[in-house]
């Protein structure tokens, strides 16, 4: 049963979207849906926040739904702000938010321009293929791949990205050649464990009866060894139920249960949230708005709770300390000029602004490098 659906036409980035917003009753949720054509492109749940007033359905609707329209129309905005720049940083960002919102043409201009930007940008190019992996595009995605990696050969993402290219493609020997590279540069990179799985079970299902591998039992130990490892990666519902199919031989089950999860569990759609925080708050105007640094704060540790193997997620913690600092300094300079509004001749808070103003100028230009 449905209740309190709301519909809205949004026009942003040239494009018309359609957004519904429903309550799912049965399940306690609030659905927010974006629409492009008759197609979904975008789908976010929100659970829902149970309250004594019985008008509480609607209004939560209603804020998810014009929290969701204000999230479309501000993306395309900031997206019309960084055409005006040359940064390639914020392009390969952009592009990241636009793929984890399936809006795919848009994820790979930014890329495209990211590289044009800066021809050495490893980061973009993996993203670039991530892209066209996404689509289903993997020859292209082979081609972009293998070309950052001409560019630079010691970045573990696009090693595991490439490997999961040739794993779809069912080349398991390059595939497994480009997972062990991964783990070569970065000994703790779990989710490689986990693409190598998928690869080793993908190896033993296209083997046919009558061209079985010799060694097959060789692949399903490894691949047990491997998912042991991936084991962190993976959340306890999806891996129980793995381990049960893998126990009874069942390897097509496996495989399935695994495969769930392989767009979910990505770096990239747990490092989303990031980037939209710091594109919002470079170019959407939430540079000094204390609460939304401080939800993104939680957000973080939330998230380091969930996945404390991520090196990324402690250094986006790090920077956004360093925001906050940066805020309540900004703070601090406020008061003391309010103090001296009124009292002039208060020594006291002329030194301390004096002092604050010097001293602050190195910590600014320290932030400002590291979001450069």
């Amino acid at each position: 049963m449905e209740s309190s659906g709301l519909n809205s036409e949004v026009l942003a980035g040239g494009k018309k979207f359609h957004i519904q917003t429903n309550y799912l009753e049965p399940v306690e949720k609030i659905v927010s849906t974006i629409f492009e054509e008759g197609k979904v492109v975008f789908k976010k749940e929100v659970q829902f926040r149970k309250k004594d007033t019985s008008d509480s359905v609607p209004e939560q609707v209603g804020a998810v739904h014009k929290e969701m329209i204000s999230e479309i129309e501000l993306l395309y905005y900031i997206a019309e702000k960084v055409k005006t720049i040359r940064h390639a940083s914020s392009n390969n960002k952009l592009g990241l938010v636009f793929l984890q919102k399936n809006l795919y043409d848009e994820a790979k201009s930014e890329f495209k321009r990211a590289i044009e930007l800066d021809s050495d940008s490893i980061e973009s190019y993996k993203n670039l293929g991530l892209v066209h992996y996404e689509t289903g595009e993997l020859e292209e995605a082979e081609r972009i791949l293998k070309a950052g990696i001409e560019k630079h050969d010691d970045y573990p993402d696009i090693h595991n990205a490439l490997g999961r290219v040739y794993s779809k493609q069912l080349k398991f020997n390059p595939a497994l050649e480009e997972f062990e590279k991964a783990l070569e540069l970065n000994k703790n990179y779990v989710e490689v464990h986990y693409n190598i799985v998928l690869a080793l079970l993908r190896s033993i299902i296209s083997q046919s009866d009558e061209e079985k591998h010799p060694d097959v039992q060789q692949l399903k130990d490894r691949a047990l060894d491997h998912l042991q490892k991936a084991e962190k990666f993976i959340d306890s519902e999806t891996l129980i139920e793995s381990y049960e199919y893998f126990d009874e031989d069942d390897i097509e089950n496996t495989l399935k249960v695994l495969e769930k999860i392989e767009d979910v569990y990505t770096l990239e759609s747990i490092n989303s949230f990031e980037n939209e925080f710091y594109l919002k708050f470079m170019f959407g105007g939430k540079g000094k708005d204390d609460k939304f640094i401080s939800e993104h704060i939680t957000r973080l540790k939330d998230a380091i709770k969930k996945y404390p193997y991520y090196a990324d997620l402690r250094n986006y913690l790090g920077i956004a300390y360093l925001i906050q600092c940066r805020n309540l300094f900004l703070n601090a300079l406020d008061e003391f000029r309010q103090a001296l509004k009124i009292n002039p001749n208060y020594k006291k808070a002329q030194k301390n602004l004096k002092l604050a103003e010097n001293d602050g100028k190195g910590f600014l230009i320290l932030l400002r490098a590291i979001l450069k």
